[in-house]
């Protein structure tokens, strides 16, 4: 077999970009270095050597955007390792932080690993707004580049690139909140420490093991949309794309879910995001962190994220808010409620969400709003509503707007 040169700028750039061809060429000349290294500071443990192996690799290709600018590749790829073999070391240690739930305690942590990491992935992606989302699906799940998808939903190139850029960005993000972000000085002084004597006693090399492949695949599905969350066109390409093994993979994880572990992170995800309410007998009137001006009828909530910016704007409406936009009126607010979503760009929107069935009614007030709903784009004239059902459905009518607005004007 030729020899693959893994400092390839092109090789390391086709990874960078998502090919899953390219990363598991990678993987091939790179692996058995890793796991020499792994060997040698987990004594030759091989279940360990493999779990280690397996989250080194999921870390590389997470993080796959870096690979064009590493300057020493066998330093990174050290590093990285010795990371994952300092975090291995202290999630398998006698004295645990947490009580662990019985059916939790007979999974090895990789695998509880692997589940949180996936699951933390997926709640971020599924919570990206609509047009965003779909980009990203049709990038990772039909491996279309970003000169397709333009041409497939009328964007730019450029806007298709930021967008999975955005992605992959989101995706680090919410790594941080994993333990492998929060390196102490031990971990540190850990990592050094054995970096030292392994330059000093640099392992042998074994040639590649075909036992590592699957370890390929497993990799490159963590960050991969879960279909039974995607639109319905995205998930018969992935039933077209994926094996059969893919797809009872996923069948069990949505059955058998996380565990406490992924509670602590959604407790933690949660608390990264702020709420305006207004009592179940009153009325409010808040504002964005952007300047918008929010009003709250009764027993209503909006809950938008502490990072909040005016380039980002995602908030969750519960009940009937509406909306009155400072500065920027060009960027869009996505608007979630009850599993349905809309990018809104305008100056004054009426929003009514409605739980049984999951219905969004939203209302052009002093001007036209725009609104992208999945492939649906519609230019709503003030005085006019639309309104997106749980089934898919779309419907423009015509609205009472000073109707709609008069609950506003008991608000002090």
């Amino acid at each position: 077999m030729q020899e693959i040169n893994y400092y390839d700028t092109e090789l390391l750039q086709s990874i960078a970009d998502g090919n899953e061809t390219s990363f598991a060429r990678f993987f091939r000349a790179v692996a058995p270095i890793v796991e020499a290294d792994i060997a040698i500071v987990l004594r030759g443990d091989g279940h360990c050597i493999l779990a280690v192996l397996q989250e080194t690799f999921i870390i590389i290709w997470l993080h796959r955007d870096k690979l064009p600018h590493v300057k020493d590749m066998d330093a990174y790829l050290r590093s990285v390792s010795l990371h994952e073999c300092y975090s291995y070391l202290q999630d398998t240690a006698a004295d645990e932080l947490l009580p662990v739930p019985q059916y939790e305690e007979e999974l090895p942590p990789e695998v509880q690993h692997y589940k949180a990491y996936q699951t933390l992935i997926h709640d971020t992606i599924m919570s990206l707004p609509e047009q965003r989302r779909l980009i990203y699906e049709m990038h990772r799940l039909k491996a279309m580049p970003p000169a397709r998808i333009a041409t497939a939903m009328n964007l730019s190139v450029d806007t298709v690139t930021g967008a999975i850029n955005a992605v992959h960005q989101s995706v680090r993000q919410c790594l941080k909140d994993v333990a492998h972000s929060s390196v102490s000085s031990r971990h540190n002084n850990w990592v050094v420490e054995k970096t030292r004597l392994l330059e000093g006693n640099p392992p042998a090399v074994r040639s590649y093991n075909e036992h590592w492949t699957p370890m390929i695949s497993k990799a490159t599905a963590i960050d991969r949309p879960i279909p039974a969350d995607s639109t319905p066109a995205i998930r018969k390409i992935y039933s077209e794309r994926l094996n059969y093994l893919y797809a009872a993979a996923a069948l069990v994880f949505l059955i058998v879910g996380p565990g406490i572990y992924l509670i602590f992170m959604r407790s933690e995800k949660s608390a990264s995001f702020r709420t305006l309410s207004a009592a179940s007998d009153h009325k409010s009137k808040d504002t964005l962190p952007d300047g918008t001006q929010v009003w709250l009828n009764k027993g209503s909530a909006v809950k938008y994220p502490a990072s909040y910016t005016v380039t980002d704007r995602d908030v969750e409406v519960n009940g009937e808010a509406s909306f009155q936009v400072n500065g920027d009126n060009d960027r869009p607010f996505h608007i979630r409620a009850h599993q349905l979503s809309a990018d809104v760009t305008g100056t004054s929107f009426n929003i009514q969400t409605y739980p049984t069935p999951a219905r969004l009614i939203i209302t052009a007030m002093e001007a036209a709003v725009h609104l992208q709903a999945g492939n649906k784009r519609l230019s709503i004239p003030a005085g006019q509503q639309v309104e997106l059902s749980h089934e898919g459905k779309v419907s423009v009518s015509k609205a009472d707007t000073a109707a709609i607005g008069a609950w506003k004007q008991q608000v002090e």
